[in-house]
């Protein structure tokens, strides 16, 4: 696929070439020596076989990048396919706040249940709560510390924080937020990997017990000295691993039935239906009806019972 600055040069090679073609041409017709008509002859046969390359190029690169478009659209369209529930129920606890409110959410198995969709959809759900998100991405990795300093580090280079080197020093990010929100800003925060930590638990009560419910108690009265409302804080911890057995029945965790703005509040997410396959390809893909369900059968048959992940690979690689 060309870049931008390719194409234009294509563009000009070609506007260019179309001139020196029939200013050559001119002089082909206004010529009456044999010897010279036969050279131009051959360099406007020379001028038509480039103008027809430089065509087919930009042509070509101009089918390469719809086809790209729209495979771009269609990936965008795959959180579609089934978390409604899911963000159903955080649209229900939002509703719950009045002037303010907070909500930490955690996602389990993130990469075989397309977590990353799930979160794309959440945002754009919080997009559509607000003119002012603050949308902050912390992912532990190798090269990052995988403690608490490396999360408050991580949002510190966000907010122009120079040094944290202590996990008490959780205050500095919080008073940093609360400096910048006003009226209806929400804040989400995610938190990606948390699997590659070797002391989850530890982390997850730290998260809880003092980053988070230092962020809660202290957000009233902010609220009210600043004369704001309609405020959100919403981190999303998110586990590539299956972790849920080793961490789910931790006391700072709450449930679908109780959610609970001091606790960690687990959305569940689900394997997708052939049914819910073959709608989204209905709604999305374009194809006509008689080769949407061949495809959703066979998607779903690759799927492994419903996996997410597997079926996103699989209706890119059937759709592109």
């Amino acid at each position: 696929m060309l870049f931008d600055s390719e194409r234009e040069k294509l563009r000009k090679d070609y506007a260019d070439c179309i001139v020196e073609r029939e200013v050559c041409n001119n002089q082909y017709r206004s010529t009456i020596d044999e010897a010279q008509r036969v050279r131009l002859k051959r360099k406007l046969d020379g001028f038509d076989k480039q103008i027809n390359e430089l065509e087919r190029q930009l042509s070509g690169q101009d089918l390469t990048a719809d086809a790209n478009r729209r495979s771009r659209a269609l990936e965008e369209k795959l959180p579609k396919i089934d978390f409604k529930k899911q963000i159903g129920i955080v649209k229900d606890i939002l509703e719950q706040f009045a002037e303010y409110g907070a909500a930490l959410f955690f996602i389990n198995d993130s990469f075989n249940m397309a977590g990353d969709l799930f979160s794309l959809e959440l945002k754009n759900c919080l997009k559509d709560e607000t003119t002012d998100l603050k949308h902050y991405e912390i992912a532990f990795s190798v090269d990052r510390r995988l403690d608490e300093i490396g999360f408050l580090q991580g949002l510190g280079g966000y907010l122009g924080i120079d040094e944290i080197n202590s996990k008490e020093e959780y205050s500095k990010v919080i008073e940093k937020f609360f400096g910048f929100i006003e009226n209806g800003s929400i804040v989400f925060i995610e938190l990606r990997k948390i699997d590659l930590l070797d002391d989850k638990e530890n982390f997850l009560s730290w998260l809880v017990d003092f980053f988070w419910k230092s962020l809660v108690e202290e957000l009233p009265l902010i609220c009210k000295n600043k004369d704001i409302e309609q405020v959100k804080f919403i981190i999303l911890v998110t586990s590539d691993d299956d972790i849920f057995d080793e961490c789910s029945s931790l006391p700072f965790f709450c449930h679908e039935e109780s959610f609970d703005i001091y606790q960690i509040f687990a959305i569940l997410l689900t394997e997708w239906s052939e049914k819910e396959i073959h709608l989204w390809l209905t709604k999305h893909s374009g194809l006509p009806k008689k080769k949407i369900t061949p495809i959703a059968k066979s998607v779903y048959k690759s799927s492994r019972g419903g996996t997410p992940k597997l079926i996103c690979d699989a209706l890119k690689n059937k759709l592109n």
